[in-house]
């Protein structure tokens, strides 16, 4: 991972929301491994408190969590018009084809778990590169 050492954007952090501790630690230590600021989050409302608080550069979101599923999390977040555009990456052990299009038709990049790390960091980064240029071809 150590090519990906230094191409992070340190402008905001990444929020992690995961009901799981060790996904949460291990997720956090590979994108600061890759230069990133983390906010950790350990279930769907925190998470969805935290994204309209910090406005992160981008989240990855645990797609199966107790309350509040990460789909919910990301529907809700596509719809509020201030964080709308906020790349989300979704993490995920489950298979359902289902499940991976619903959240791809929202805009989420999805990952299956396990999930190396430096897969994690690309994804993370493409996504962010990707919602900069949708950005500025939009003119915002």
């Amino acid at each position: 991972m150590n090519d990906l050492v230094g191409q992070a954007d340190l402008r905001g952090p990444i929020l992690v929301i995961d009901d799981d501790p060790f996904m949460r630690e291990i997720t956090r230590v590979n994108l600061e491994g890759a230069g990133y600021t983390v906010a950790l989050a350990a279930h769907g409302g925190d998470g969805a408190v935290q994204i309209r608080a910090l406005r992160p550069l981008a989240v990855v979101l645990d797609f199966a969590m107790p309350g509040s599923s990460g789909l919910e999390i990301l529907r809700d977040l596509r719809a509020d018009a201030r964080v709308a555009d906020t790349p989300v990456v979704m993490v995920s052990a489950w298979t359902s084809d289902d499940a991976r299009i619903h959240a791809e038709r929202l805009g989420a990049y999805w990952l299956q778990k396990p999930i190396m790390g430096d897969t994690l960091v690309r994804a993370v980064q493409d996504s962010v590169s990707r919602a900069r240029m949708a950005s500025a071809i939009a003119g915002v």
